[in-house]
């Protein structure tokens, strides 16, 4: 943990950051820079208010009051202690569905310092394997749905999380909790997010990283007023962590959990609980735009929060034309929490209406409080008005750096400022900069708002070798953003095509390719044989409309 402390330029500008918000912001946000703070700091608030609400599909599970939560997330902080050993800066992997004990054991392992690792429970096992590999964790957790390939990796790592509601055991009540010692540049959380290497990433997020990003959350988003969230995607990743999870916590917020959405019940869900706003991806979006609730039944819901991956503006009309509920768009990524900028809710109807239909790409709002963000050229000069370059992030909530990796933590931001590697541009609106997503220089493929790299993938799908030179990259697809394209160099044959489906089949589900093209023409490459992938995404240009089943669709070319 110093080792990492040591490498990392950004702990010099957390350090900046608490001064300057000493002076000018409220002294809600300076008392609370770590999650064990927030606690402590609830034993003041209203306990009996809702808390959490957990669905299995369209199936009630159990509501917390914030009573009730904290005895758990206390209860569980002192099973890891006791029953586990987990002391302040261990690493403990969490896999799991969405349910209250990820949602808890996430919380309770923050609050005795130490890091908690989400890790996705369809992961493969050979991602897994590096993850373990990368954090050294001192304990594996599973909770609901996790493949049983998974659990069976380590015998010796791997515990079953106990079901909840837990009882108060008489042992555990000399286990200091919250542990008050934690310091705001302390690491809280790493989040693994696809690099364009073989290798995932572990973005580390400190403490004071998470609750600076939930107080520009609470501020872009009037969490004080719009205080029921309901969140449908994974805690794994990025959005639902630190956007339904942590800053709801941080803004005492009441949160409906649900492991992933719950079909045509969503409505009656958000009606029920009168749900003030829920994120979702585009795919969702999509999905719920064919199968409308009129607004009038849902006079709570004050708009929706696209997350995770460019909204289509086809998709946005056609979901605001048919239920009439806004949709207010964020931008972010793992590096930087989550969101860095994001639609606010106080925005004109005038100036959404443009932010929404004036340019080719809908707006991602301004930058969030505690956030900066620039479009440089590639010279690294700002780029003007309308004028399109890199998106680099400066500010409170860019991450300790990458676990591990001092050299990957400085190509990414070496200057101070954290490069994106998307495109876009900026325009003026509202006496402030609202920008807009143009484009990628990554090869990151972002399929429902996962980041996935192309060359985890191929790893995946290593048999076809034995069939022809093969190469994976993402492709436009109005319903999941980007989808994952399969390119084999062969002759196609219909043995062959059984042969290619049956290897896709066997990969795992989250990185399965779901358009296989099987073809004579040589895949495009430089000189060195490195994959030109931009330019093999141009063959699956005929999916680009099309909603890929999960079933492959594998197509002998012509």
């Amino acid at each position: 943990m110093d080792t990492l402390r040591s490498t990392v330029p950004t702990v010099r500008l957390h350090t900046e950051a608490r001064r300057y918000l000493a002076v000018n912001s409220s002294q809600r946000l300076i008392a609370r820079t770590t999650l064990s703070q927030v606690l402590a700091n609830m034993k003041d608030m209203d306990l009996a208010k809702a808390a959490l609400t957990v669905y299995e599909g369209e199936v009630l599970i159990r509501s917390y009051s914030y009573a009730e939560l904290l005895q758990q997330i206390s209860l569980l902080a002192c099973w890891f202690v006791r029953e586990q050993g987990v002391t302040r800066g261990d690493r403990v992997m969490v896999m799991s569905s969405n349910s209250d004990q990820s949602y808890v054991a996430h919380l309770a392992l923050m609050s005795i310092g130490a890091i908690t690792v989400p890790v996705s429970n369809t992961e493969s096992p050979e991602v897994l394997q590096i993850i373990i590999d990368k954090v050294r964790p001192c304990l594996l957790v599973t909770g609901r749905d996790v493949r049983s390939e998974l659990t069976q990796l380590d015998g010796d790592l791997t515990h079953a999380l106990p079901m909840l509601p837990l009882a108060v055991v008489e042992s555990w009540a000399s286990v200091n909790w919250p542990l008050m010692a934690i310091q705001p540049d302390d690491p809280a959380v790493i989040l693994f997010t696809s690099g364009t290497t073989s290798s995932p990433k572990g973005v580390c997020l400190s403490h004071y990283n998470l609750l600076l990003n939930a107080e520009g959350l609470s501020r872009v988003h009037n969490l004080a007023d719009r205080s029921v969230h309901m969140c449908v995607l994974p805690l794994f990743h990025a959005n639902a962590f630190g956007f339904s999870m942590v800053a709801s916590l941080y803004a005492a917020s009441h949160v409906v959990l649900c492991a992933g959405l719950p079909g045509a019940a969503v409505w009656s869900i958000l009606r029920e609980h009168r749900v003030n706003v829920i994120s979702l991806v585009p795919e969702i979006i999509r999905v719920l735009a064919s199968c409308p609730e009129p607004r009038t039944s849902l006079p709570d819901l004050q708009y929706v929060v696209s997350a995770a991956a460019p909204l289509p503006q086809t998709v946005a009309h056609s979901f605001m034309g048919n239920t009439g509920i806004d949709i207010h768009q964020g931008y972010g990524m793992s590096e930087c929490v989550n969101f860095a900028a994001s639609v606010p809710w106080h925005v004109s109807p005038e100036d959404f209406s443009r932010a929404c239909r004036h340019w080719q790409v809908l707006s991602i709002g301004p930058a969030v409080f505690g956030c900066e963000i620039r479009i440089v050229r590639a010279d690294g000069s700002p780029a003007n008005e309308e004028e399109e370059g890199e998106i680099v992030v400066n500010g409170h909530t860019v991450m300790l750096g990458y676990w591990g990796e001092p050299a990957a933590t400085e190509a990414a931001m070496g200057d101070g400022y954290l490069r994106t590697g998307d495109l876009g541009f900026f325009a003026a609106l509202d006496g402030q900069r609202y920008m807009f997503i143009t484009g990628r220089k990554k090869e990151i493929i972002i399929r429902y708002g996962e980041n996935l790299s192309p060359l985890v993938i191929e790893a995946q799908l290593n048999a076809l070798r034995h069939f022809g030179r093969y190469a994976v990259t993402g492709f436009a697809n109005e319903m999941a953003g980007e989808e994952i394209g399969l390119y084999l160099h062969c002759e196609p044959t219909a043995q062959l095509q059984q042969r290619v489906l049956e290897c896709v089949r066997a990969c795992s589900p989250r990185y399965r390719p779901r358009v296989v093209l099987l073809g004579r023409e040589a895949i495009p490459a430089t000189p060195t044989g490195k994959v030109k992938r931009a330019l093999l995404a141009a063959r699956f240009a005929a999916y680009e409309k099309r909603v890929c089943a999960n079933e492959p669709n594998v197509v002998m070319m012509a």
